[in-house]
């Protein structure tokens, strides 16, 4: 049984049920959802979005994180439930006899120079640093699973079965569908403009209005009249540096509304992934994208590794799959 904690948007939820699965299937299969991280009590709130795919969890309630990490599920109700100080007295007391919580990502402060610190304590299982991890796959039993798993070779031994579980549950329909079967009988690019929340964060990267011409003046020296279909999180930046025409299409439709939580994601990564080709943007959501495409003939075009993530001592070298072209701005 695996519990996997659950949080950031769609394309870490996935990564995450995607590792938690790998694991799963050397054991009894189970997967459990912790959603905590989804709750108003973490910020910035996200809503749990696995529930719209064909994905085998169980969502919990964050008490049963108690059944496998003691001093985590300490920490939580202290937090909740009381004030301030009573709450910073008994997690310091849990620590003194040993329920100290190990449920921390603690690949934000990695130095390749000194020794890492342990994959698993008890039960609970939190990622060390964010480049590959090998020895991950060699754990089993019941285990909490913490952190953000980007790389394919956490979940390589189960990929087909990944592409069946993230099929959304409900049929295309309507204009989505009139789209797909567009991206069927054309040379489509899905094009993936990340701005909104990435653009002005110290700690990651938007997608610039460079890599956009050089990906897309790429794919027209290569193919016989590509068509691009553009999604994005910020429509206003996009329609400036990205103008639309005969052979750029703007797929709006699934963003409409001032908070993109209410935005349909999970169709327009559906979308995204019906496309013969891709232009990724520094992003989990595009990246599932165009791994969910299974044609092998597929070209990716993605920002290079070294651009998904501005946190120091981050080795993203893993992140992208090898047959995926890394293109720079200039």
């Amino acid at each position: 049984m695996i519990l996997v904690q659950i949080a950031g948007g769609l394309g870490n939820q996935m990564f995450q049920y995607a590792a938690a699965r790998q694991l799963a299937s050397k054991g009894d299969g189970i997967v459990l959802a912790d959603l905590y991280h989804l709750s108003v009590f973490v910020q910035p709130v996200r809503k749990y979005r696995l529930d719209k795919f064909q994905v085998r969890i169980t969502p919990v309630t964050w008490s049963r994180v108690a059944e496998f990490n003691p001093g985590e599920f300490a920490t939580r109700f202290a937090r909740r439930y009381l004030p301030a100080k009573l709450s910073k007295r008994l997690i310091a007391g849990a620590e003194r006899f040993g329920w100290k919580s190990s449920c921390q990502h603690r690949f934000y402060n990695y130095k390749p120079d000194i020794p890492k610190p342990a994959l698993k304590i008890g039960k609970t299982v939190s990622e060390r640093h964010f480049h590959f991890d090998p020895e991950m796959l060699n754990l089993s039993g019941d285990l909490l699973l913490m952190g953000f798993w980007q790389s394919e070779k956490y979940f390589a031994d189960v990929a087909n079965e990944l592409r069946a579980d993230f099929q959304l549950r409900e049929p295309q329909q309507g204009l989505d569908l009139a789209l797909a079967e567009r991206m069927v009988a054309t040379q489509s690019v899905s094009l993936h403009v990340r701005r909104g929340d990435k653009a002005v964060a110290k700690d990651f990267n938007g997608t610039t209005a460079e890599y956009c011409h050089r990906a897309v003046e790429w794919f027209r020296s290569r193919l016989d009249s590509p068509v691009f279909f553009v999604f994005t999180d910020d429509w206003d930046w996009t329609r400036q540096h990205l103008p639309e025409a005969a052979d750029v299409v703007y797929v709006s439709h699934n963003s409409l509304g001032h908070d993109v939580e209410d935005w349909n994601w999970e169709e327009n990564m559906r979308l995204m992934s019906q496309c013969r080709h891709h232009i990724i943007a520094p992003s989990s959501f595009s990246w599932w994208a165009a791994w969910l495409n299974p044609d092998p003939q597929k070209m990716v075009l993605s920002p290079p590794h070294h651009r998904w993530l501005n946190f120091r001592n981050c080795d993203t070298s893993d992140v992208l799959p090898c047959s995926w072209v890394q293109l720079e701005d200039t």
